[in-house]
């Protein structure tokens, strides 16, 4: 083989060489990129499970809260009711006392 045809080669072998580990180099780094990518999520995800309420437990307090208004409805239905009725009673005494 000539020379000129070794340096070639020799050229050739060198730039696929650089060529695959500048490669490689490239898919380490979108990897780690992906990695540091992927840990910031999971961090976030981590830290609303720990700091937020779990369902159930909402759900418990809820429903607490709901049976207290139901009951303050009633409440309020029932102050009305007697309300009214002593009205009346007061318009029916001023009604006989004009007559």
């Amino acid at each position: 083989m000539g020379d000129d045809l070794k340096w070639l080669i020799g050229i050739s072998a060198s730039m696929a060489a650089s060529f695959i580990i500048a490669l490689i180099a490239s898919f380490r780094s979108l990897a780690a990129s992906i990695k540091a990518g992927d840990d910031a999520l999971h961090e976030r995800i981590n830290r609303t499970r720990d700091d937020y309420v779990r369902r159930v437990d909402l759900d418990g307090h809820i429903n607490q809260l709901r049976d207290g208004m139901k009951e303050l409805k009633e409440e309020s239905r029932e102050s009305a009711k007697e309300t009214n009725k002593r009205l009346d009673q007061v318009l029916a005494a001023l009604a006989q006392d004009r007559k």
